[in-house]
């Protein structure tokens, strides 16, 4: 069975690292240090998308907010650059996906969802390059659903096989022979939606030891004690008309069994053993989110060691227990949950009801006097659209801890003794279910097959020799994005052939050219490789079912989308054009010629000759050569780097041959250049009038494609109905979505207010803001109001 705690496999991953392994160690007091040491050199990071909404119909807007947090405390982490976005169906088939610009752990954009996309319950997920390094369940995802009223949506959803997903784990993850455990068990559909039932627990000749049933959403616990020489299974009636049988895991020999048992104001861990040794120690290691909160040595007696911890000492979310036997080997695990402290969010409509094309105005206020960043969501809901269930609450402290889908987590941070114990079987069934010594206990380096985007968006590549298709190492390649302001980088590869071009400020969908330098490196190829992430989780959705009683409401809402696309769709395109450095990569140039200020010449060798006196234009072997002006009595003996609109060229016969009408601009830089893998003798850089090449030909190995940037974000149009001619007007409103605001700041008064107006559409409207603050606060708060006639 597959592990269910997805940081668990981190953390202990953090060991390959130690200069020895842990049996070496003089003592248990080196796992801390070592452990948090691991922890502050290699970052996690968790990510949340707060969604405008969660269903949609074609042509509508997917607006998102992406929060991006240090995983060990919730502070926004300015580690990555970029986030990946995508919209992907059952299939795993991208139907979108986006580059978002990332500033201080934050980011925003949009979907516009074409007027060909299908019906159905499609995922959302995100990531950052960094955490392409971790499995995929450390990822962002969340179901939307999407229809499409001008494809056939109407037809009923085939009723689906239930694929019975039926799971037990033992408290700690051992079974042990003769000793008492508690077993934590789920049950449910392939959707992992849990199924509550009940069951019994059989010896192989079926006779009945004990019977369970589930408690909350699927899952429960019982308590037995296994004996030698017997195997035991379960016998799950999960339908009134349908039983399965499994296995149980089966029980060990020897050795360890934790058990975490709730004592008021202590928690009391228990270890039991069947070594008849009594000399032996165990030792307990509780660390909340990478920070260890206790580390204890205790010697076992009469085969079981207590530990008594108050509950004030483990952090607030999900804390792990693991325990080491005497030699320093991790034999149990165990999770526990502590509800987090509310934090103080409050949003006040100034009325509870309007009227069509009225003003709103809400308050929004915090309890911490610092700055938070925070998003709003207002839309319409109904039997389509219900309150959006993902908050960023229960993501970040309970959902991103753990593989999988997790089940109406927002149950769990409700306080009450039965959640509590929901709260806490939950816990038994993300555990370990075994463990990797060898992993453990190896003297490894970690390999980051992916670094984090600490500048901006990374284009990664490989070059490959043509003639034998392997891979080619220490080959300098270069990509340009030729434009007024052009995107050039070098890059060389390392021994696989990988290479990795690091872009700042790439925006917009634009045309890139990759070539290596065919006077030197003619022999090779340069393949630009996708930014995606191209493994994935086992997620799966339902078909999308559609109620009859719901298919008018649908058509009513297709139709007010149309009608805003057709009066609104000017309003709707417009995006923000960040604000960019305009200088080159080379910084300011030590000298610029505007053509257009000097006597027009027809060749170039003509303008270089007769007003850049910085370069001198040379025949060598009957091909020409530039040399630079390196001081007033001596040139550089070898090409500068010569650029046109951004792209290098080798050749310097194909710059005399340019048309010097077509040039705006020429630059020039008289110093040696150091770029990365590049050292050049200078730079000249060549300048069309619209940054478009112009006409110039490239060299025919360079490679050219489209590339889609970071994506530009999209200004979202709320309508102003201040006037009386404003308020009458005969322009329909039927937005749904009455407001979206993914950058609200509240600053050290901790309060702000917004205000918009709602639309011609009547109904209950769900007000959702949630951020974070600059410490890790998490919010999440909700509210409403009416529009009536």
């Amino acid at each position: 069975m597959r592990s269910h705690f997805k940081y668990i496999s981190l953390y202990l991953f953090s060991f390959l690292l130690l200069r020895s392994t842990l049996a070496a160690q003089a003592g248990a007091d080196h796992l801390p240090t070592q452990f948090e040491d691991y922890a502050r050199n290699y970052p996690q990071e968790k990510l949340f998308v707060h969604t405008d909404k969660s269903v949609y119909v074609a042509g509508e807007i997917i607006w998102f907010k992406v929060y991006v947090t240090d995983a060990s405390s919730h502070i926004p982490i300015d580690l990555s650059k970029v986030a990946y976005i995508e919209i992907l169906d059952n299939s795993h088939t991208p139907l979108l996906q986006a580059k978002i610009a990332l500033q201080q752990g934050s980011g925003n954009g949009s979907f516009l969802l074409p007027a060909s996309v299908n019906s159905g319950n499609l995922l959302l997920r995100a990531y950052t390059r960094w955490m392409r390094n971790s499995p995929v369940d450390f990822y962002f995802e969340k179901p939307i659903t999407v229809i499409n009223t001008l494809r056939n949506f109407s037809s009923p959803a085939p009723t689906p096989v239930i694929k019975y997903d039926i799971q037990f784990f033992p408290e700690g993850g051992n079974l042990v022979n003769g000793i008492e455990s508690n077993v934590a068990f789920k049950i449910a559909d392939q959707f992992g939606k849990g199924i509550d039932c009940g069951g019994t627990l059989l010896k192989l000749n079926n006779d009945t030891v004990l019977n369970f049933k589930t408690s909350h959403l699927g899952i429960g616990k019982f308590n037995f004690t296994p004996k030698a020489g017997e195997s035991y299974k379960a016998l799950v009636n999960v339908r009134k008309d349908t039983s399965v049988m499994v296995n149980l895991p089966a029980a060990y020999e020897k050795g360890f069994v934790m058990r975490v048992e709730d004592g008021g104001d202590q928690l009391t861990v228990t270890v039991s053993t069947d070594n008849q040794s009594n000399d032996q120690t165990v030792y307990l290691l509780c660390h909340t989110r990478q920070h260890i909160k206790l580390a204890e040595e205790r010697a076992l007696t009469g085969h079981k060691a207590v530990f008594t911890i108050n509950k004030k000492t483990p952090g607030e979310g999900i804390t792990v227990f693991t325990l080491f036997n005497q030699f320093k080997q991790p034999v149990c695990e165990r999770l526990y949950f502590k509800r987090p402290e509310a934090q103080e969010l409050d949003i006040k409509p100034d009325h509870e009801n309007y009227s069509k094309r009225n003003k709103v105005t809400l308050d929004i206020a915090t309890n911490k006097e610092e700055v938070s960043d925070l998003s709003l969501s207002v839309y319409h809901t109904d039997s389509l659209q219900a309150p959006d269930k993902t908050d960023i609450l229960s993501y970040l402290w309970l959902s991103a801890d753990l593989q999988g889908y997790i089940e109406s987590p927002g149950y769990y941070f409700n306080p009450g003794t039965e959640q509590d114990h929901a709260a806490d079987n939950l816990m038994l069934t993300h555990g370990w279910r075994r463990f990797k010594w060898d992993d453990i206990l190896s003297n490894k380096k970690p390999f980051f097959e992916f670094t984090p985007e600490y500048e901006g968006h990374l284009i990664a590549g490989k070059i490959i020799n043509k003639q034998s298709g392997m891979p080619a190492k220490n080959i300098t390649a270069y990509l340009s994005a030729p434009a007024k302001k052009y995107q050039f980088t070098a890059a060389a590869s390392n021994p696989e052939g990988q290479v990795l071009f690091n872009t700042k400020d790439f925006t917009g969908t634009e045309q890139i050219i990759v070539q290596t330098n065919s006077k030197l490196d003619s022999n090779y190829r340069v393949d630009i490789f996708s930014p995606y992430a191209e493994k994935f989780s086992e997620t799966l959705l339902p078909a999308l079912a559609i109620p009859p009683s719901i298919q008018n409401q649908l058509l009513y809402q297709s139709i007010n989308s149309q009608v805003q696309t057709t009066y609104l769709n000017d309003s709707l395109n417009r995006f923000y054009f960040p604000f960019a450095d305009t200088s080159h990569f080379f910084g300011p140039p030590e000298k610029v010629y505007y053509l257009d200020d000097y006597t027009r010449f027809t060749t170039m060798e003509e303008v270089l000759r007769e007003y850049v006196m910085e370069v001198s234009p040379r025949k060598q072997n009957r091909k020409f050569h530039l040399y630079m002006l390196q001081n007033p009595h001596e040139f550089f003996t070898s090409d500068p780097l010569v650029l046109v609109d951004g792209v290098p060229f080798f050749d310097m016969d194909s710059i005399i041959a340019m048309d010097p009408l077509k040039i705006n601009k020429i630059e020039v830089l008289s110093k040696k250049y150091y770029y990365g893998p590049l050292i050049s003798d200078g730079i000249v850089s060549y300048s069309t009038y619209k940054g478009d090449l112009d006409g110039v030909r490239l060299d025919p190995n360079a490679v050219v494609m489209e590339y889609e940037g970071l994506q530009l974000q999209r200004e979202f149009y709320s309508p102003v109905y201040e006037t009386p001619a404003q308020k009458n007007s005969r322009v329909p409103d039927f937005r749904n979505l009455l407001y979206w605001a993914p950058d609200i700041k509240i600053n050290r008064q901790n309060k702000t207010a917004v205000s918009f107006y709602t639309s011609d559409l009547e109904g209950k409207y769900f007000i959702l803001v949630q951020g974070i603050s600059a410490s890790g606060k998490i919010f999440s708060k909700t509210a409403g109001f009416d529009v009536k006639k």
